[in-house]
């Protein structure tokens, strides 16, 4: 059976790919975008929560989107706003229908101004949390 993790990290890609119009999506990237408007997927872990019962584990999985725009000024802004709504709304969609999730969450929300190849871009960071039921030692859906 596929981990639990995996199950979930490609859902959400399908999530964003169906659901966002973004140019590029990728997961753990190994640099910077090549197309625009683009979404990564950032894997930051998992944490054990308090919360048991018995045979049953619970992880707070916390991942991370970096969504990028180019152009300028107030269209630019415009059209980052736009894809951080299409993206929360994609992946708590996600969270809110899928059987391996017990619970999803919203984080903190950054924004940047990049310079990526000579060329005006902004930048967002938006953090989730999923709760996730596992069977006690084994990262299979419980």
């Amino acid at each position: 059976m596929t981990a639990i993790r995996e199950q979930i990290f490609a859902g959400i890609e399908t999530a964003l790919r169906t659901d966002t119009g973004a140019a590029e999506i990728e997961r753990m990237p190994p640099g910077d975008p090549d197309q625009f408007d683009a979404l990564h997927i950032i894997d930051d872990g998992q944490d054990p929560e308090e919360q048991t019962e018995a045979a049953t584990s619970r992880f707070d999985m916390s991942f991370s989107i970096d969504g990028f725009v180019e152009g300028a000024g107030t269209v630019m802004h415009s059209r980052l706003n736009a894809l951080h709504a299409k993206t929360v709304h994609a992946v708590m969609a996600f969270g809110d229908n899928s059987p391996l999730v017990e619970e999803i969450r919203e984080g903190a929300l950054r924004i940047a101004r990049l310079d990526l190849g000579s060329k005006r871009r902004l930048a967002f960071s938006k953090d989730f949390f999923i709760t996730i039921p596992t069977r006690r030692g084994e990262p299979d859906p419980a």
